[in-house]
């Protein structure tokens, strides 16, 4: 039986490895290390099957990530947090220039391995300004904040129970959405502590 079946997979893999490959993409033509399908300092971006108008890539990144987090939610039977978990923020602050007004549009948070809770937190720019500086807070007590990030543009300073963030490469506009990911060590409650232009 043994040699019957290291035949039958010796002749599988032979063939697997002879047929040629169906590739319907463009032939590689750069053959550096420097091969991606976003360009950080280039306007020109993707949205779906065309080219991103001004503003348009931002908004289409965002119902990409949305839908996929409410796909997901579904798919586990997570339900999306009440309305008083949504906090309204408006806060001067001393280091900032201007303040601006926005909330948490949502949060989803998953249970993952040693007690480890991920959140995903959908943060709404509801004021005038272009934003740059975030400060999120984590309300329960003993639950510290682990790690947290948004994009490579945007660098984040975490202190136990809270976490900024700040850029100068990109902002988060009027009536933007931007996509938290926090991971604590228990379960976390958030708020919206700053939004503001620095």
């Amino acid at each position: 039986m043994k040699p019957v079946l290291i035949t039958t997979l010796i002749g599988v893999a032979s063939i697997i490895i002879l047929l040629p490959v169906a590739n319907a993409l463009t032939p590689r033509s750069d053959f550096s290390d420097n091969v991606s399908t976003y360009r950080l300092f280039d306007s020109t971006k993707v949205c779906g099957d065309h080219l991103c108008k001004p503003g348009e890539w931002n908004k289409w990144i965002n119902n990409l990530f949305s839908s996929q987090i409410k796909k997901f939610s579904d798919l586990i039977g997570m339900k999306s947090p009440s309305s008083n978990s949504v906090k309204n923020t408006s806060y001067d602050t001393k280091n900032t220039i201007h303040t601006s007004s926005g909330d948490i549009s949502r949060i989803n948070t998953f249970g993952i391995d040693d007690g480890r809770f991920t959140s995903i937190i959908s943060v709404t720019n509801k004021g005038p300004f272009d934003v740059n500086h975030i400060v999120i807070s984590q309300a329960t007590p003993d639950v510290k904040i682990l790690k947290a990030w948004i994009t490579p543009q945007w660098d984040s300073s975490i202190d136990l129970y809270q976490t900024s963030f700040d850029t100068s490469k990109t902002s988060l506009t009027q009536g933007q959405t931007l996509n938290i990911i926090i991971v604590t060590d228990g379960k976390p409650a958030f708020s919206l502590e700053t939004l503001a232009s620095n």
